[in-house]
């Protein structure tokens, strides 16, 4: 996507906003705002690049007021002009906007499951992720059986993909996207991002392949997860789009509420 692209891209996103018909604490509307920072942050950074870019082949001028901000310039241009800092610069432009928008994307979904789920709701979902746990204690009397779920529920980790299923079948058909395709994307878009910020790139688990557009993914455990494709850079702002395009889907099956607060000592940026 180039700058120009990105450039109508975060204009139509503004008119998105200004359109929702939801309370500007709303922690829907403030997905909204978070994920224009994270697309408007890249396209900064890109902007930035093209920038270094003319100042390298002479093409910016510096006035005489601001001569001596010359110095700090050449810096600039170091970057399109030596390979490891223009491959590094990228990399973190795709790093920042794949950790940015897919945490925004799971925060928000949390806080909605956290505020919609009942007790009831909750034991289910942990005595499913716990079932063996579950099969080994069913000859425990119901008081050290009742012991032992309280404290899984304290403990346990509910994964992303379980949250957004929960709040999908709130209102039957209500999802506007392919389900199933959407549900693999996120499997993917999580183990990218986990292998982006906590491991260097390493990935740790079972086999995993995915094909995104013509981008080709494969996650190897103890290795660096492969990329292959002509897209390269370009993939990354096209992954977080998609995160959001699956929000928007899932806006639908939530359209019955009219309020969900934001937490109060979160930064809501909308």
């Amino acid at each position: 996507m180039n700058l120009e692209n990105l450039l109508k891209y975060t204009e139509k996103l503004k008119q998105e906003i200004s359109k929702l018909k939801l309370h500007s604490d709303d922690v829907r509307h403030s997905f909204y705002g978070l994920f224009y920072t994270n697309i408007y942050d890249y396209y900064i950074g890109k902007a930035s690049y093209q920038v270094a870019e003319f100042i390298k082949s002479g093409d910016v001028k510096f006035t005489e007021k601001v001569f001596s901000f010359n110095i700090h310039a050449r810096r600039l241009y170091e970057i399109p002009s030596i390979e490891s800092l223009s491959v590094g610069y990228h990399g973190n432009l795709n790093r920042n906007i794949t950790f940015g928008v897919w945490t925004s994307f799971e925060l928000t979904i949390s806080l909605i499951f956290e505020y919609l789920e009942k007790e009831k709701d909750l034991e289910i979902i942990i005595k499913k992720i716990n079932s063996k746990v579950i099969n080994a204690i069913r000859h425990l009397k119901e008081p050290e059986k009742k012991i032992i779920i309280e404290n899984l529920k304290k403990s346990s980790f509910i994964p992303l993909v379980r949250k957004f299923n929960f709040l999908i079948k709130r209102k039957p058909s209500c999802y506007l996207g392919n389900l199933k395709d959407d549900r693999e994307f996120l499997n993917f878009a999580g183990k990218l991002r986990n292998c982006m910020i906590h491991s260097n790139g390493v990935y740790h688990g079972k086999e995993y392949s995915y094909k995104f557009e013509e981008e080709e993914f494969k996650f190897i455990d103890k290795q660096i997860f492969l990329q292959r494709g002509p897209n390269g850079r370009d993939i990354y702002i096209k992954i977080a789009i998609k995160l959001k395009d699956i929000f928007s889907n899932l806006m639908n099956c939530l359209s019955d509420i009219d309020f969900i607060q934001y937490p109060d000592d979160g930064q809501n940026i909308a």
